[in-house]
């Protein structure tokens, strides 16, 4: 059992990992070789590095030496400065790894942070943050559409396309697709956008900003929840193309759009729950007609 380190080729790995057995983790502390590895996994916490793949990386140095003439002892060092060589940037960039939460088209989903935020994640969105060390770097980074329900406690900030929010006990929804709108339901929240540290909002609630081909614009909203959380897409005199990428986002489909004029402002809403439904209530009353091919909707006049 001590010498699986050196015969187990997903030892070090599950080792690294926290995943050994009590017998294997108690068999492997009592050896001399963890001792010099728990030094250098402890050292390599203050690492960062490329992307390694440890089992892999572990294969090929052993491979290698295999097909090497032994040298008694002079072999046996040399593989073990090789494996931990690999143990320390593995461990580095496994302590700096990042969690991610994606869902697809028509998803949602609800992700509680260590510190008790939740975060509702939208249709065709992403949201990720650091695996480790949570408490000292409250950061995430947003791709898509979220409302965060930020515990208090430490700063919290999310990176976003246009710039940072940064918050401190709050409630606020961030959409960052083509559009980018930022608005405040609780608390307060800062804003600044990026490449402009000049350019630096304070929000409170009821207040939003949003970018539209990189023109700013600050305004107020009266809701008291985001729309789509209640299963609904609103729109007041905005692009129809905006209308038609919000239906992909809630349902399986594309558009062909090379009869239509898709600049013509758009003011009504439609529900996630069913596509007829929604294609009736956005096409209809712009006076365009549309036929389904497979998952594509043609448009006409």
């Amino acid at each position: 059992m001590m010498e699986n380190y050196d015969t187990d080729e997903s030892f070090l790995g599950r080792w690294i990992a926290g995943e050994l057995s009590d017998e294997e983790r108690i068999a492997f502390e009592k050896t001399d070789v963890f001792k010099q590895f728990d030094i250098i996994n402890r050292e390599a916490q203050l690492l960062d590095g490329p992307t390694i793949d440890v089992e892999r990386a572990l294969q090929t140095v052993k491979a290698r030496l295999a097909n090497k003439p032994k040298k008694g002892k002079l072999i046996k060092l040399w593989r073990n400065i090789s494996v931990a060589a690999i143990i320390i940037l593995s461990t580095g960039i496994f302590l700096t790894s990042s969690k991610t939460y994606t869902t697809g088209i028509g998803q949602s989903q609800t992700i509680t942070l260590a510190d008790g935020s939740t975060v509702n994640l939208n249709a065709n969105s992403s949201i990720s943050h650091k695996r480790f060390f949570w408490s000292s770097n409250k950061t995430v980074e947003l791709k898509g559409e979220a409302y965060f329900t930020v515990a208090k406690g430490d700063d919290f900030s999310v990176e976003t396309s246009k710039g940072t929010v940064a918050v401190l006990g709050t409630e606020f929804n961030i959409k960052d697709r083509a559009d980018f709108v930022l608005k405040c339901y609780e608390g307060k929240v800062q804003f600044t956008q990026n490449n402009n540290t000049d350019n630096t909002y304070i929000l409170t609630k009821g207040m939003q900003v949003a970018i539209t081909k990189d023109a700013l614009k600050e305004a107020t909203f009266t809701e008291e929840t985001p729309a789509w959380k209640q299963g609904v897409s609103t729109f007041t005199q905005q692009p129809l193309s905006e209308v038609l990428n919000e239906l992909s986002l809630y349902f399986d489909i594309t558009f062909d759009t090379s009869n239509i004029d898709i600049n013509r402002l758009f003011s009504g809403r439609f529900y996630h729950t069913d596509l007829n439904n929604a294609l009736k209530a956005t096409l209809v009353p712009m006076g365009i007609t549309y036929k389904k091919a497979n998952n594509k909707i043609i448009l006409n006049k």
